[in-house]
């Protein structure tokens, strides 16, 4: 493995403040970094992820903010519910910028949201408190109309088998939808805080393999007036060689979305374009809420 990059292990080391936060009957595992009164800033993760896949790039922000990030319910370390909706989801990033002093800065947060993650982090813009936030940045995300076939297919269930050892599970780690040039040491840190050791003795996933079933019936053709009634401006940042972020899915959302809607390719990126990408990740994150 190749040796860590040195803004890798200076973000690492400062290590976040943990807690969890009781939302609607569920414990959230919440993150955060920097001095509370800062401007704030909220990671919010993707299907499958939780708040550490964002703890190697929050301290990039941490100097002149409060940032936090949050694992949604059935994610990470948060409780696991019996059903999931995406306004519960909104209502928990909302609970948790609040939990974590967010709102206290002086200024209106930002929320960047990944993937999966947009969809309650739009619901959340377009609600009655979108006007508390300066600003949410989509990352590799869009609408899909419903004229226009699913770009990755129907996804098969999730599933959470048990490993032996915690090497074993690192090694079996995968990105969804996979790609190519992500440091090792990176996926290796992303793989270690994604398991857990339970009572049997063996290793597992830190999510319900479940919550995509349980979270019902598809988004699709309902997120366009969600966006359109955003309450707070929106950005979009996808990767130049996302399988999400085809021409017309952009032209899509360009067509829905506030005049004024700035859209950010990030070249040589994928997906995960914080993981292929990270310096470039940030920068553009930085330019967009400037």
């Amino acid at each position: 493995m190749s040796e860590p990059a040195d803004w890798f292990r200076r973000n690492i080391a400062e290590a976040p403040q943990r807690d969890v936060l009781p939302v609607e009957g569920a414990a959230i595992e919440t993150l955060a970094w920097g001095r509370p009164g800062a401007p704030g800033l909220l990671f919010v993760h993707g299907s499958g992820a939780h708040a550490d896949w964002w703890t190697p790039f929050a301290p990039f922000f941490s100097e002149s903010r409060r940032v936090g990030a949050l694992s949604l319910s059935g994610s990470g370390r948060s409780d696991w519910r019996e059903t999931y909706a995406m306004d519960q989801h909104a209502r928990e990033i909302l609970a948790c910028a609040e939990h974590l002093g967010l709102f206290t800065g002086g200024e209106k947060p930002w929320v960047v949201a990944h993937s999966m993650g947009a969809i309650p982090a739009a619901r959340l813009a377009a609600s009655a408190a979108g006007d508390r936030f300066a600003g949410l940045v989509i990352v590799d995300f869009g609408i899909i109309p419903l004229h226009l076939p699913l770009i990755i297919g129907k996804r098969p269930a999730w599933t959470n088998p048990s490993y032996a050892t915690e090497k074993e599970g690192i090694a079996r780690f995968r990105l969804v939808p996979s790609q190519p040039d992500i440091a090792p040491w990176l996926v290796d840190f992303v793989a270690r805080h994604s398991l857990v050791q339970r009572d049997d003795g063996r290793w597992y996933w830190r999510f319900d393999p479940s919550a995509d079933n349980k979270r019902g019936t598809s988004e699709r053709g309902k997120v366009a007036p969600v966006l359109a009634a955003a309450r707070c401006p929106i950005s979009f940042l996808w990767g130049q060689y996302s399988p999400l972020m085809k021409p017309e899915i952009v032209a899509a959302n360009l067509a829905v979305t506030p005049a004024g809607t700035r859209f950010v390719t990030l070249a040589e990126a994928f997906h995960h374009l914080m993981f292929d990408q990270p310096i470039a990740f940030v920068t553009a994150i930085r330019a967009l809420m400037a």
